[in-house]
């Protein structure tokens, strides 16, 4: 008899399912929490940025599955926050000297780097909390890019981004050698390219 799913697996995520807040309202407050923007804001800033919509889409879509599963609320879809008018027209007047808003985590050395092209920055330094929070969200905007470019230069970042956050949260680099060679040792890698399809419960065909 085929079955995949247990029955108490079924009951549980059914009962999950029943207690997940569904309003938009409860999705934002989440994000805004979690990132210090609006889901609109976070959006249009990217935007303007000049990010194209179909990468802030992607980097957005995973950020929200996140976030809702962290906080029990439904994702909201990225259509949502976006207004084809946030994409900045040709010719369209520009004040001069109005700052591009950022609002993520960069590399040590990035603020030195702004300066010395002749541009200024507005940066602070985060608490521990807080320099948490904005980790996990510059580990998401490393994978989308590199699921975007499929670069061994996103790849890079990826990892300095996953080192810093093995720093941040206690452990060190070689706690997560050990423990990456002892799931390798017990689970195996992935050189053989399987495919799990289907589980059944029982051994009979």
């Amino acid at each position: 008899m085929k079955n995949p799913v247990s029955k108490q697996d079924k009951q549980a995520t059914n009962q999950k399912r029943r207690h997940i807040k569904r309003s938009p309202a409860a999705f934002e407050a989440a994000f805004q929490q979690r990132i210090g923007l609006t889901p609109t804001q976070w959006v249009k800033t990217k935007i303007e940025n000049g990010s194209r919509k179909d990468d802030v889409k992607y980097l957005f879509e995973i950020c929200a599955e996140e976030i809702a599963n962290e906080n029990n609320c439904k994702a909201q879809r990225f259509e949502r926050y976006y207004d084809p008018g946030m994409v900045k027209k040709e010719g369209k007047t520009v004040r001069p000297n109005a700052p591009k808003f950022y609002n993520k985590l960069v590399r040590d050395l990035i603020p030195e780097i702004i300066e010395k092209s002749g541009k200024r920055c507005v940066c602070e330094t985060l608490s521990q909390e807080q320099y948490i929070v904005m980790l996990d969200a510059k580990l998401n905007e490393e994978l989308a890019e590199y699921q975007q470019s499929k670069s061994l230069e996103e790849l890079a970042d990826l990892l300095e981004v996953m080192g810093a956050v093995v720093h941040a949260r206690g452990y060190t680099w070689s706690q997560l050698t050990e423990t990456r060679k002892k799931k390798l040792s017990e689970r195996g890698g992935f050189e053989k390219r399987i495919l799990l399809k289907e589980v059944y419960e029982d051994n009979t065909k």
